[in-house]
């Protein structure tokens, strides 16, 4: 046996051993956590028609001035379906309603990274005119508050999250 072997061997058994050490590391898991994995899994995969009637709910919420109620609701789902860009859209909508423009510009950014087809104007889904305003909206927010504070951190921060949402913007086909 050359070094070439030995190496080879010593890695395989190394693998070896380090999956032997995972699967016991995961019998050793509790049950109850295994099963928390599998009902996320099951209720994000489970009933895309249920969700889309609690979105329609909570849009119906919103339009009726039950801002609390559409934000508990929004909130729900978000924790349970991480991955829709539609409830971020909505939460967006709420902050909107709260007078919250940077707030609802970052739930937009989330909604976008999620699902692009809200800035394309040829999909169901563009909402890229609401953005847009959203976007400028925030801007005008950012800066006057630099003016009053031209050291904040957390404004110059936003400045350069509404400057990617105008490339983003820009970039679209809206």
């Amino acid at each position: 046996m050359d070094k070439l072997d030995k190496l080879t061997t010593f890695v395989v058994a190394a693998l070896v051993l380090y999956g032997t050490v995972l699967l016991v590391l995961d019998s050793r898991r509790p049950v109850e956590e295994k099963n928390r994995f599998q009902r996320v899994a099951a209720a994000q995969s489970a009933t895309p028609a249920e969700l889309e009637r609690k979105i329609q709910l909570a849009k119906t919420l919103l339009a009726g001035d039950n801002i609390e109620k559409s934000e508990l609701l929004v909130d729900a789902l978000l924790d349970d379906n991480p991955f829709e860009g539609k409830l971020y859209m909505l939460k967006g909508d709420i902050l909107l309603r709260r007078q919250q423009p940077v707030a609802a510009m970052y739930q937009y950014r989330e909604a976008i990274g999620l699902n692009p087809d809200f800035l394309d104007k040829k999909t169901p889904l563009f909402q890229g005119k609401k953005i847009k305003v959203t976007v400028e909206e925030a801007m005008a927010a950012i800066e006057a508050g630099l003016r009053d504070n031209p050291g904040d951190r957390t404004l110059k921060t936003d400045r350069e999250t509404v400057y990617y949402m105008k490339r983003k913007l820009a970039g679209s086909c809206g």
